[in-house]
């Protein structure tokens, strides 16, 4: 069962903490609200069915976690662990105080079940929202290359 809705309320320990801790790094803020729009649930409905089965760990948070895990280059383990040891991570991810972090291998299995298919559609889905927002540029190709001459 596709899970899609976090519960956006802040519990009542939040307001006592500190400000730099109640918000969000520059870099991540930005991507979190890009990440805030259900056009990139849509690759994922596919994969879940709507009626049979437990609720899986919400969409919003796999997304999140796996923009952690690819920025930083990190293993389904040790992105766990740095999350569970980061107040700004686990807020960046909506996962709550009182909320356990997925378990490594819930992330592996959401990430094998959805595959290749989901991922082509969410890139696509982002290079839309991306190029609607003016961020990218998508009519121009750039290309490096290097000619090595032997020696």
């Amino acid at each position: 069962m596709l899970h899609t809705k976090v519960d956006p309320q802040p519990t009542l320990w939040e307001p006592l903490l500190p400000e730099e801790f109640r918000c969000l790094p520059p870099g991540l803020s930005v991507v979190d609200a890009f990440l805030d729009d259900p056009v990139f649930f849509k690759p994922f409905v596919a994969y879940f069915d709507p009626y049979y089965g437990r609720p899986s760990t919400p969409i919003e948070t796999y997304l999140r976690l796996m923009h952690l895990r690819s920025r930083y280059h990190l293993g389904f383990e040790t992105l766990c662990a740095e999350v569970a040891d980061s107040v700004s991570w686990s807020r960046f991810c909506w996962i709550g105080p009182y909320d356990k972090v997925p378990e490594p291998s819930t992330l592996m299995k959401i990430t094998k079940r959805c595959g290749e298919d989901a991922i082509s559609q969410l890139n696509e889905a982002l290079l839309v929202k991306a190029n609607a927002a003016h961020l990218v540029k998508l009519n121009k190709v750039r290309a490096d290359t290097t000619a090595m001459l032997p020696s």
